[in-house]
């Protein structure tokens, strides 16, 4: 998606040089003379399918979607994402040298691609069974986190003896964002961004418990202390749940989601004039034959 978006950038940047005359220079050097022109084809050349076929998906999106998808809507997609991502958004909107607000239209477009897949895909209880295998209910803990697994050794053995949890966090935690909140990390998921491997250490705890051997991450090594764990219970009580992992997992996979928006590109009689972009929609009508299909 950052890609696209900088590639929006430069075509519209392109489109807008190519509505001028294309004898205009842009720049020169003693090399000689760069007219827009050129540029203009240069930079087509290089963004203009990509970008062209993600605008035609946003707008058959919007055209077969939209009034399914509420501002409301696109607005909490975007505040998952910002909460998910902390205090590390800003330098990840630097890092992808995309705006708030262009990112705001990548959550709405996500927010329409979700309701094209639950539109489009009928789960059955075959499917809810599996995706409950994986699925965890939230839970909230504590933390601390250390550089090396002797120091976390050292730790476990201190709470192994008796000390408190949130004392240790202070003495020891490396971590900045949770150090002086307790070590507190608070209504966790598979879906909410954490390390995949403290989640799943994490779902194995009961209330109170603290794992015995660290849990080692991307930020380093982790003893996690559970202070509220509802348990899984049946997957009956959580088809709300599972139904909204199932389909994120779908809008993140290509291989699934390509044949949701072949139907609706399909739909959208999509007419291509420019030859030299004809071919801008058709890995989405002609996958490769190692592309799975979404009943």
């Amino acid at each position: 998606m950052k890609k696209l978006m900088i590639a929006g950038a430069a075509l519209l940047l392109a489109v807008t040089i190519a509505g001028c005359s294309g004898d205009k220079t842009v720049a020169s050097t003693t090399a000689g003379k760069i007219k827009q022109e050129e540029l203009y084809n240069k930079m087509k050349g290089k963004y203009g399918e990509a970008t062209l076929r993600e605008m035609l998906i946003s707008a058959a999106l919007e055209e077969q979607y939209g009034d399914k998808v509420s501002k409301k809507d696109g607005e909490a997609e975007f505040n998952k994402t910002k909460k998910q991502l902390g205090d590390q958004f800003a330098a990840a909107l630097q890092q992808s040298n995309i705006t708030e607000s262009d990112f705001k239209e990548t959550t709405r477009t996500r927010a329409l691609i979700k309701a094209a897949v639950t539109d489009q895909k009928k789960f059955k209880d075959a499917d809810y069974k599996k995706a409950f295998k994986t699925w965890v209910p939230k839970m909230s803990a504590q933390q601390i986190v250390v550089a090396d697994e002797d120091k976390a050794k050292e730790v476990i053995a201190k709470l192994d003896a008796g000390e408190d949890f949130t004392k240790l966090v202070k003495e020891y935690s490396t971590d900045t964002t949770t150090k002086d909140k307790e070590g507190k990390i608070e209504n966790f998921d598979n879906s909410t961004g954490l390390d995949a491997t403290l989640v799943e250490a994490a779902s194995k705890l009961k209330d109170g418990e603290y794992t015995k051997e660290a849990v080692q991450g991307q930020t380093g090594y982790t003893i996690l202390k559970m202070t509220k764990n509802p348990g899984k219970g049946k997957w009956e009580d959580h088809k709300k749940e599972l139904k909204e992992q199932m389909i994120d997992e779908i809008v993140a996979d290509q291989a699934q989601l390509q044949p949701i928006l072949a139907k609706i590109i399909k739909k959208a009689n999509v007419q291509i004039e420019d030859k030299d972009m004809k071919n801008a929609v058709a890995s989405i009508l002609e996958p490769t034959t190692n592309t799975t299909s979404t009943k």
